[in-house]
């Protein structure tokens, strides 16, 4: 399992890192557009006085065996309830991925939708159908704030758990976002601004979901050959502690049959 988890983590990460820069860039363009776009009013940008009702999107592998991954991310969803539920707020829950329908499901959390065994050639797909289903949710299901929460992949050692708000889009404070220089300059824009910004808002979603999926699955295989690595070298070690006992044992009784042997001779 370490060697196909470590063949698989390859590709994971080099895919992860590779969409970061598309991402980014694609910040920096909303940012600018917003600020040319300054009066338009979108559904996606709307931000509610009131939030009564928020929705938890979280993402977890389908499978285990991939040391602390998911159970510090699910603790982290859990401390979220929490806070949510403590201002009084009524949560729901979507998942992707087994291990967070299992676990929530089996506490009794609010689960409304779970996703499962999403391939990661399914995951452009996946992005642009849930990116939708969200997209409805907040518009027109009565959902005032959408959360995103998944394990950011770091380095093969360290997956962070991570969560903001998804919708409403905050287009200011987000990684990446432009500096003032960049916002100033003289841009043009066909059509207006705040036709492109509608354009732009779903592409941006779909973008931040993709970019979840990539950087779960790139964590769950480092986590998961991080985990078989440490778990063979604990085996190597119960073998020779066994090995050891085992010879000791050996030797004892070897050593208690001569004595058996030389005692019975001398009585003889």
């Amino acid at each position: 399992m370490k060697l196909v988890a470590g063949a698989k983590l390859r590709r994971a990460t080099e895919n992860a890192q590779a969409a970061r820069p598309y991402q980014e860039s694609l910040t920096k363009v909303l940012g600018r557009v917003a600020e040319a776009a300054s009066d338009a009013e979108l559904p996606l940008l709307e931000r509610r006085d009131n939030v009564e009702r928020v929705l938890l999107v979280v993402f977890t592998s389908d499978r285990g065996l991939c040391g602390g991954f998911n159970s510090n991310l699910l603790r982290d969803v859990e401390r979220r309830v929490r806070e949510i539920k403590a201002e009084g707020r009524e949560v729901s829950i979507t998942t992707v991925g087994k291990k967070a329908r299992e676990y929530l499901r089996k506490r009794g959390y609010p689960v409304v939708e779970s996703h499962i065994d999403v391939e990661p050639s399914e995951f452009p797909a996946m992005a642009a159908e849930l990116g939708a289903k969200l997209r409805v949710a907040f518009v027109d299901d009565g959902f005032d704030q959408v959360q995103l929460v998944y394990n950011r992949f770091v380095s093969a050692m360290t997956q962070r758990p991570t969560g903001f708000e998804l919708l409403p889009i905050s287009v200011q404070g987000t990684d990446g976002q432009p500096d003032e220089a960049e916002i100033g300059g003289d841009y043009r824009y066909e059509p207006e601004g705040g036709a492109i910004l509608a354009a732009l808002l779903p592409l941006y979603l779909d973008t931040v979901l993709l970019q979840a999926l990539l950087e779960t699955e790139a964590g769950e295989q480092a986590a998961r050959m991080t985990a078989m690595d440490s778990a063979t070298r604990n085996a190597s070690d119960i073998i020779d502690t066994l090995t050891l006992k085992y010879n000791r044992a050996r030797q004892a009784a070897i050593t208690k049959e001569l004595i058996e042997i030389v005692s019975g001779a001398e009585a003889l």
